[in-house]
């Protein structure tokens, strides 16, 4: 599993531990298909929509986001989901773009210190456990998954795709949304697997081992952070001055440098994701 050709990073869900195992090795080829403007414009919006969905804010309350879309965007479901481990929730949404012809589904941020710090604390202590499609993964993100699935995601999503058979499918999300975007980019993949699955994930933690990582790879179209490669903005990604790096995770891209900072998470293409999530 290890191979010394690779370049080994340093962050790990300890920084001083090295990530050497072959899914890391450099790409020979770099991705083409990454999009600045459809990233700031378009993804920005699913998932500012995807974190106001939250007690706090009344049903509806994503279209607010998706009407800044110039596309014609209609909203179908958002499902507020009661977590177990921690119990609190996360904020699904699924939506259609006609114009572009893909269903997407956002995941909702970390809206609550306690979360986040269960989250910490299940990094810390290093506990995975068996993901139902395979590997394993952290744990408190395949209780995320379960509880998902247990509030109908599915039978959601098959509405979607009954009404919209032709249109491909987008799943993304950002921090803990990223990491669950992540997830569940392989479980519409395998579920509907005649679709184009993509994935954008804006920095989500680690989610999966080796294992998942590989069928990741091998079922959708991923884009940055710890699955395939890694898109780096030196400053809050103010502008289109980014840098892909040949890695999906790799010291001379700066990996991990969001947790080193409050505000490098935060800020994304210019726009405040925390007041998106305290109904701003």
């Amino acid at each position: 599993m290890e191979s010394s050709r690779c370049v080994s990073s340093k962050y790990m869900c300890h920084p001083w531990r090295t990530v050497t195992h072959e899914v890391n090795c450099p790409v020979r080829v770099l991705p083409t298909t990454f999009n600045d403007s459809f990233n700031r414009f378009e993804i920005a919006h699913y998932i500012h929509a995807a974190n106001r969905v939250a007690e706090t804010v009344p049903v509806g309350g994503p279209m607010s986001c998706l009407m800044k879309i110039p596309q014609n965007i209609q909203l179908l479901f958002e499902l507020n989901v009661p977590t177990t481990l921690e119990r609190k929730s996360i904020g699904v949404v699924i939506g259609v773009n006609h114009d572009f012809r893909h269903i997407f589904i956002g995941f909702r941020s970390t809206n609550d210190l306690f979360q986040l710090l269960a989250q910490y604390l299940v990094f810390q202590m290093g506990w995975m456990e068996d993901f139902p499609l395979g590997g394993k993964m952290v744990a408190i993100y395949v209780q995320i998954y379960k509880d998902i699935l247990n509030f109908g995601f599915d039978a959601s999503l098959e509405q979607a795709v009954s009404s919209f058979p032709s249109y491909s499918l987008l799943v993304t999300g950002h921090s803990l949304g990223g990491a669950m975007a992540t997830v569940f980019s392989l479980h519409v993949a395998l579920r509907y697997p005649l679709k184009p699955v993509s994935l954008y994930a804006w920095s989500g933690p680690r989610s999966g081992d080796e294992t998942f990582v590989r069928m990741l790879r091998e079922h959708t179209v991923p884009t940055p952070h710890h699955n395939t490669f890694e898109v780096f903005y030196p400053t809050h990604m103010t502008t289109d001055n980014y840098k892909i790096c040949d890695q999906a995770e790799s010291e001379t891209c700066l990996k991990g440098s969001w947790w080193k900072t409050f505000f490098s998470h935060i800020f994304m293409f210019d726009m405040n994701f925390f007041n998106h999530q305290r109904m701003g």
